[in-house]
């Protein structure tokens, strides 16, 4: 099912280059972005029309130009934010770092935990780093021309280097990816957006959209209504497209690829079997059971007014 939904103009941050953003769980009405350009460790909170609320500096993450953040709720219930420069996985593996959503909005210093992953087979270029709010799993998905990558993290993170589990293959360009917060999947393509069922669904919904794509800041609202898409420049505009309801992305659009890696489609009732299931074969065997027993009564009562 293809859907095009019209944009709107949502803010210009006055931050310079947002390179990724995320809705905070705490505070839902906040979007917590990091910046591309160079200015140490940092990490804002945006509100509704693009303000920058609170500035914090993460003590102890090594300054790097990041693109990537995600928010995540860990086993006791707690939310913290994961932030990290996913194109530094080109040389086989990547740092991220993981620090507490803050409570309150006054800025400050934020110490920061470091983990190191690595990929199982050698180095990918990350587009997107996307948290399951159900499942408290923590995704990276690569940026190749044509496909991507769906790359698991250990469901418990160690101190040494943790390994990533290669998914599933995405049969198109990924760009940005966020979940909802009922455990649907939006990726933004190189040309529309496209919704998934979940992180091992085929797409199901296909939204065209006249807004930017180029931008790299993508994030997903925390009521799942809109994706929040950025335009390209140093300052960009940052436009809301509006997303479809969850039960209204069921239906898999014939003109979006599949994705790959599972396990070959099951049809409920098989066209090979019986047809009806179990009641409709019982029932077909009965009728040919009668049927039998009728024709051996004719033959026999001709054969007796035959003598």
């Amino acid at each position: 099912m293809t859907t095009t939904a019209p944009a709107r103009a949502a803010f210009r941050p006055a931050l310079a280059g947002p390179a990724a953003m995320v809705a905070g769980v705490l505070h839902p009405d906040i979007w917590w972005t990091v910046a591309s350009a160079a200015g140490g460790p940092r990490l804002f909170a945006l509100d509704a029309k693009g303000r920058t609320r609170a500035t914090y500096t993460l003590s102890g993450a090594a300054a790097a130009r990041w693109d990537a953040i995600t928010v995540v709720k860990n086993g006791a219930g707690e939310s913290g934010l994961f932030v990290g420069d996913l194109s530094s996985g080109r040389a086989g593996s990547l740092l991220l770092h993981r620090v507490a959503e803050p409570k309150t909005l006054t800025g400050g210093a934020l110490p920061v935990k470091t983990f190191r992953l690595k990929y199982p087979d050698g180095g990918h270029r990350g587009a997107a780093l996307l948290a399951d709010p159900a499942e408290s799993r923590v995704y990276i998905i690569t940026r190749d021309a044509t496909a991507a990558a769906v790359f698991a993290l250990p469901g418990v993170l160690g101190p040494s280097y943790n390994a990533l589990t290669r998914l599933r293959t995405l049969p198109f360009p990924v760009r940005g990816g966020d979940f909802t917060r009922d455990g649907r999947v939006v990726l933004k393509t190189t040309t529309d957006v496209r919704i998934l069922g979940g992180i091992r669904d085929d797409v199901g919904q296909v939204v065209k959209t006249a807004a930017s794509l180029a931008g790299p800041a993508f994030g997903v609202s925390s009521d799942g209504r809109k994706a929040l898409l950025a335009g390209a420049g140093a300052r960009p505009v940052f436009r809301t497209v509006a997303l479809p309801e969850a039960n209204a992305a069921t239906e898999p659009d014939a003109s979006a690829s599949p994705a790959t890696g599972g396990g070959s489609p099951v049809e409920i009732p098989s066209k090979s079997g019986m047809p009806g299931g179990l009641l409709g074969t019982g029932a077909l065997v009965g009728l040919v059971l009668l049927g039998l027993l009728g024709a051996g009564f004719y033959l026999r009562g001709r054969r007796h007014g035959g003598g």
